[in-house]
């Protein structure tokens, strides 16, 4: 597991669980199984730019929130 993986990972899975959407849910939306999805959110498997996009456009969210630290603004899980 790669750090960068596991910190965007638990970040996809921050503002899923915010947004009250389950593994399948956001899976059909970025057109991945919930196997990939489930892997993503683990940091197990390196996600590309494209799925990243896919991911928040999917969740309303900007690219960038993804990716930077947490701020006190974020959902809490």
């Amino acid at each position: 597991m790669n750090g960068i993986n596991a910190r965007v990972g638990a970040r996809i899975r921050l503002y899923r669980r915010a947004k009250k959407l389950t593994l399948i849910q956001l899976s059909a939306m970025i057109h991945k199984s919930k196997a990939t999805l489930s892997k993503y959110e683990t940091g197990d498997i390196a996600i590309d730019v494209e799925t990243l996009y896919d991911i928040a456009a999917a969740l309303d969210i900007r690219i960038c929130l993804l990716y930077t630290s947490p701020s006190p603004r974020d959902p809490k899980t």
